[in-house]
């Protein structure tokens, strides 16, 4: 009998036994998990740019100019930082996005981007640079090792809050202060 319970849409906090590692102080939401493994996004992790800057380096989109400013742009994954995703709420629906629960969506389309541009875009949208992953079983076990904290999704600890504050926010849906949990893991 299998007992595997899927974890996708919910949020990982990492824990403080997690220091001087990449994922020290961040909140993941799971995109996908499942027996093969899982797949996320950081959402915690600004970069000192936003997409206009990026699309406008790249000089290839006409509506660069039109998205300065209004998209913020974060590391949301040590894996092929070269790839964006982005994060939105859910009140429209854009070719190539996915549902991750019913208050957000993941979507690599372009049509996002002309929408924003026009004004007429998600309320809230995030643009990530890579991704997290994990082969099958590894989350498990990091998950038993005391490694992350396994919170429901709470939408103020994806958007519109102090990147700093989104790890207590959401560790806070489950009656946790991340500030009373020892570097150590274990139940000494």
């Amino acid at each position: 009998m299998n007992s595997f319970t899927s974890l996708s849409g919910q949020l990982l906090v990492s824990l403080p036994s997690m220091r001087g590692d990449y994922f020290s102080h961040t909140v993941t939401l799971l995109i996908e998990h499942n027996e093969d493994g899982a797949f996320g996004l950081v959402v915690n992790r600004p970069l000192d740019a936003d997409l206009g800057d990026l699309l406008a380096a790249e000089n290839e989109f006409d509506f660069a100019d039109d998205l300065q400013g209004k998209v913020p742009l974060q590391e949301t994954g040590p894996v092929e930082q070269n790839r964006l995703f982005f994060l939105h709420s859910t009140e429209n629906h854009y070719d190539n996005s996915v549902a991750i629960n019913s208050h957000t969506s993941l979507s690599t389309s372009f049509d996002l981007l002309r929408a924003i541009a026009k004004q007429q875009g998600p309320a809230d949208v995030i643009a990530g640079l890579g991704y997290a992953g994990w082969a099958g079983g590894q989350l498990e076990n990091e998950i038993k090792a005391d490694v992350w904290l396994v919170t429901p999704y709470i939408h103020e600890a994806v958007f519109n809050t102090p990147h700093e504050a989104r790890p207590q926010i959401a560790a806070d849906t489950i009656g946790v202060d991340l500030n009373l949990i020892g570097p150590t893991p274990g139940h000494g």
